[in-house]
């Protein structure tokens, strides 16, 4: 059982480059066999991601220090501590978060592990898909429209 208890104000945090290359940021993965959890700090100029939006996984994140700018489709939102966002699956509405202020951005990011699910990036234009054998990035042209 001890393997399943994490200390998060003890434990030890990586340091990644973020997304884009413009900022280090850390990060504690706290997920499981299903559902992944992650506590992410960026820096003041970082961002959590590229803009993108997921077919099969859920995502929720939960504000735990800071403030920063959420950009969910093409407007922006102001996050400050304590604050919610949920980003359904099969929302065509891409996201990411970006740490406009002038201190740490600290948040719980937490979602489905699904081996079917196909995440978009429509500045890319590019999509990942991923299978129970792993995943495959894909530029893309253009996108066909739905059908009626």
């Amino acid at each position: 059982m001890n393997n399943r208890i994490t200390n998060i104000n003890t434990a030890f945090y990586k340091e990644g480059e973020s997304q884009r290359g413009e900022a280090t940021w850390r990060f504690l993965d706290l997920s499981g066999e299903h559902l992944g959890v992650r506590i992410e700090e960026t820096p003041p100029g970082g961002t959590s991601s590229y803009h993108h939006y997921h077919m099969q996984e859920e995502e929720h994140v939960l504000v735990l220090a800071g403030n920063a700018t959420l950009h969910l489709g093409d407007s922006t939102k102001e996050l400050k501590e304590g604050d919610h966002v949920w980003f359904p699956a099969a929302e065509e509405v891409a996201h990411h978060i970006e740490n406009t202020s002038s201190k740490p951005f600290r948040f719980l990011v937490f979602g489905e592990r699904r081996t079917d699910d196909v995440v978009f990036y429509p500045n890319g234009p590019v999509m990942v898909v991923k299978s129970a054998r792993g995943s495959q990035q894909y530029k893309y042209e253009k996108r066909v429209d739905k059908q009626k």
